[in-house]
């Protein structure tokens, strides 16, 4: 079990760590000279049960409040230490604010120098102490009246922190790994090590993790828990943890950084956030206050937007956007704790509901009832609640992400809740069912528009229909309703089963000349000049019926004067697939395999970039997407796209 003192300067916190564990936790020189700590220190010492109890010894000082929050993150318990002679200080007051922020409702309260005053003082500041507990998470803590110097009532507070530590539900070590740093050094002959406590799943020697959020990839040398040598730690633990990495510096590495997991490498510079406003807070929590955010053992300036009203006030708990000035690795359900700019005051506090979230839209209704969602604590309630909030859809692997959900966690939230999935993208069943009505509507309403066009592509449905959806998500509705036979797709273009568009006799008339020369010609398609030339038709009237089978699918629009059959269009893209996929994808070797001139290649390459399977890198090509994927359903429409009984053109 891991303790943090808190409490008003000279109190005797570091006295009474010594005194429970023999251990002088100032290990400061500084600390040492002014009789003062400043900085975090720690104490361990064997429980009977032969577990070893941790604590940390916060200072108490003002100055040094980023200290004490970075020492009671994350920990399982808070001995509050206040002395009888002084009683209840501000100091006091402060931390107790900043534990009950950070929701720990586990703890005790040590009184200590008793020695110095009378037993009815000891009374009077127990009953100050239980009154200042009752509004705050350590309501009804036990008080232990205690003399480190004399060593009165350490003995019963020894035993009672021995028994708490027994009676602690094991630590749940589902997820990633997470350790929030709080010291860096290095030892002769075992190199840099850090240390902190373990918020989340297990580490062992051996480990590759990630410092994050510089995302500097180690490899974990050797572990000490407890302060003990150790093969592995896990969630709750105190580690130690020796790791190595090429040029790995001291220097990278500052108290409030994380070693993680390289799954949940993901530092975000926002998150939204609940906070709740002290109740005794001198002035309501207003929009846009700069604030510093201490999260783990981290203090990182910021700046605080209320969502859904312009301010808070004392006692209230509300939505809120946090935008960072420096990358942090948040995940949902920290805990947090706001201070003002100077910070001297404690604002506010509370934890992450959505460390991703948009970077706009962040107050309206939709975004709300997605926020109100995502604080549900129970993975399967929010995600069902997400989806329902969601018309667009959810990032399942954001969502299990944020939550550091592991593999079999995630198995059993998606077998629980009821969905349709893009991949990685998931829609509630009546989202999906109403963006397949969407769609079809679209497609009649294009087919009513322009009779003579096969249909939209799946962009432009996206565009009309689609809403918040994005395109994986239309494509993977499209792809069922497909499967379904509801609607049909040639090419890029989409249709509905009954709808047969048609070219009209004049332009079927005038196609029916222009086809042959485009078999004739094989991968040297004629440009629409030549075309009019041969058949003694006027350039604009030839590109107009060219224009018209690009929209029926016949053809494809290679530059500004050439068009080309759709499924010699195929054949290019699969040689160029071909060629790519070798390594060999350049205009020299493209003209040789198609036995055409190099600058009819050159154009052929330039339509496969624009059309996004290629990208040029150089005198080669990259290749992007499969030749399947751009004209999967390529191929030569039906005969219902030509009127029936039309003979050529003479």
């Amino acid at each position: 079990m891991i303790v943090a003192t808190a409490g008003h300067i000279d109190h005797g916190k570091t006295a009474l760590v010594r005194a429970l564990t023999g251990v002088d936790a100032d290990r400061l020189p500084e600390e040492k000279r002014r009789g003062m700590t400043i900085d975090l220190g720690f104490a361990y010492t064997a429980l009977p049960d032969g577990t070893v109890l941790g604590i940390v010894d916060v200072p108490g000082h003002e100055r040094f409040v980023r200290a004490m929050v970075a020492g009671v993150a994350g920990v399982d318990t808070v001995l509050l230490i206040v002395a009888a002679d002084d009683g209840p200080m501000p100091q006091t007051r402060k931390h107790l604010g900043i534990i009950d922020l950070l929701g720990i409702a586990r703890g005790v309260v040590a009184l200590t120098k008793i020695d110095r005053v009378p037993p009815e003082r000891v009374a009077e500041v127990t009953a100050q102490i239980e009154a200042m507990l009752a509004p705050t998470s350590l309501a009804g803590a036990p008080v232990f009246p205690v003399s480190a110097i004399a060593g009165d009532g350490i003995p019963a507070l020894s035993a009672y922190l021995a028994a708490t530590a027994a009676s602690l539900p094991p630590r749940l070590t589902q997820g990633g790994f997470r350790l929030s740093i709080d010291r860096a050094f290095t030892l002769a002959g075992a190199g840099l090590v850090v240390t902190g406590t373990a918020y989340s799943g297990r580490v062992g020697v051996g480990d590759r993790l990630m410092l994050s959020p510089a995302g500097i990839e180690v490899r974990v040398r050797g572990l000490h828990v407890q302060d003990r040598k150790a093969e592995s730690g896990q969630a709750g633990d105190r580690c130690a943890v020796n790791i190595v990495a090429a040029g790995l510096e001291k220097t990278a590495i500052a108290r409030g950084d994380w070693l993680v997991a390289g799954e949940l490498h993901a530092p975000t510079d926002r998150a939204d956030v609940v906070t709740r406003v002290p109740a005794d807070a001198a002035r309501v929590f207003a929009d846009g206050t700069p604030v510093h955010l201490h999260h783990g053992a981290g203090d990182i300036p910021a700046r605080a937007w209320v969502l859904g009203g312009p301010s808070l006030a004392a006692g209230v708990e509300g939505l809120v956007r946090i935008a960072l000035d420096r990358p942090a690795a948040l995940l949902a359900g920290d805990r947090f704790v706001l201070r003002d700019q100077s910070g001297r005051q404690t604002l506010a506090g509370g934890r992450v509901v959505d460390p991703f979230p948009p970077p706009r839209g962040r107050a309206r209704s939709d975004r709300m009832a997605a926020l109100a969602a995502l604080s549900e604590a129970d993975p399967v309630a929010a995600l069902a609640a997400l989806l329902d909030a969601t018309p667009g859809g959810v990032d399942l692997h954001r969502f299990f992400l944020a939550r550091n959900l592991d593999s079999p966690a995630r198995e059993a939230v998606l077998a629980s809740v009821p969905m349709q999935r893009a991949g990685d993208m998931a829609l509630a069943p009546r989202h999906w069912q109403a963006l397949g009505t969407r769609l079809l509507a679209a497609l009649a309403m294009a087919h009513k528009g322009q009779p003579d066009r096969l249909g939209p592509d799946a962009g432009t449905l996206r565009r009309t229909a689609g809403g918040p959806a994005g395109p994986a998500v239309v494509a993977a509705v499209l792809a069922v309703m497909q499967a379904e036979g509801r609607v049909s797709a040639t090419g890029v273009w989409w249709r509905l089963p009954t709808h047969k568009p048609a070219l009209q006799p004049a332009d079927a008339a005038l196609w029916r000349d222009i086809e042959p020369l485009f078999a004739a010609a094989g991968n040297a398609p004629p440009v629409a000049n030549e075309i009019a030339k041969l058949l003694r038709a006027t350039p604009d009237r030839v590109m107009s019926v060219l224009r018209r089978a690009e929209r029926l699918g016949l053809v494809v629009r290679i530059g500004r004067n050439r068009f080309a059959p759709t499924e010699t269009a195929a054949q290019w893209a699969r040689t160029a697939e071909r060629l790519a996929r070798a390594g060999n994808l350049q205009p020299t070797n493209f003209r040789d395999e198609l036995a055409i001139g190099r600058n009819l290649s050159v154009e052929i390459l330039e339509y496969l970039d624009r059309v996004g399977m290629t990208r040029r890198e150089g005198e080669g090509r990259l290749l992007l997407r499969p030749a399947s994927s751009l004209l999967a359903a390529a191929q030569r429409p039906d005969s219902n796209l030509l009127p029936k009984g039309e003979g050529s053109r003479t």
